[in-house]
């Protein structure tokens, strides 16, 4: 095709016609303006199709994340209004002087395992580290999730603030010389303690237990940061349904 277009370039220079051989030449100019520009259409359509699957493949990754996270969350909001429940249930056995063995220690056991929260954030971490959250276009997206991420900062601050208490008391001299760890058993299967071998020892720390107000202050605490605890687990649970939606709809249109 090119040697056509030379072979009559050069027939009409080699005749003379230079009205014919200018109007060719802006012509052919205009041809490789034409090619140019569709060439550069195409190109910029592939570049758009890729970023396309890349901000898809991200928007997927975010809502398995999510959903991830969406789960341990629920998880997590049921063992710690649980907690908070025995926690208060024991400091009505202190306030009252009564007690059931069995409740008092099947309540006193669930207040002491720790659950961390440990969020899903490994596409998100990648995007920013690649630089690549211009791809999120959606700016309601991209801003609710900087937001979760800044809330699950909060939420994880605030349950290390509660394992550190847990541990300060738990390891603590005065408490390991009145408590029973194989307890713990027993209240994992639903064991009796009143009924155990051990019962009178069980009574006997547990009387103990009633009359510590170090014990009490822990438990205070506790259902004190629990408090702050639960609705922060409970707004990031809402907020991972919410973005899930937004991605879902994203990716249907």
């Amino acid at each position: 095709m090119i040697r056509f277009f030379r072979k009559i370039r050069q027939q009409l220079f080699m005749e003379n016609r230079l009205s014919k051989y200018t109007l060719y030449a802006i012509g052919e100019i205009i041809l490789v303006v034409i090619g140019i520009l569709i060439a550069l259409q195409i190109n910029n359509q592939n570049e758009l199709r890729k970023d396309r699957l890349l901000t898809n493949k991200y928007l997927e990754g975010f809502a398995r994340d999510l959903a991830s996270d969406r789960a341990q969350l629920d998880s997590l909001i049921s063992i710690r209004k649980k907690q908070r429940t025995s926690a208060q249930a024991l400091i009505r056995f202190i306030e009252s002087k009564e007690f059931d063995l069995d409740s008092f220690y099947n309540h006193y056991y669930y207040i002491f395992p720790f659950y961390r929260f440990s969020p899903n954030t490994n596409t998100l971490e990648e995007v920013l580290n690649s630089s690549q959250l211009r791809l999120i276009t959606d700016e309601d997206i991209k801003n609710r999730l900087l937001e979760l991420r800044s809330l699950y900062t909060e939420i994880r601050l605030n349950e290390e603030h509660v394992y550190e208490d847990r541990t300060v008391y738990l390891y603590n001299e005065r408490t390991l010389d009145h408590i029973e760890f194989n307890g713990l058993a027993l209240a994992l299967n639903n064991k009796s303690f009143s009924e155990s071998k051990d019962a009178d020892v069980y009574r006997e720390d547990a009387n103990y237990f009633i009359e510590d107000r170090y014990f009490k202050n822990f438990l205070n605490l506790l259902d004190f940061n629990l408090v702050y605890i639960i609705p922060s687990l409970e707004r990031a649970q809402g907020d991972c349904d919410s973005i899930i939606d937004l991605i879902e709809t994203n990716l249907n249109d």
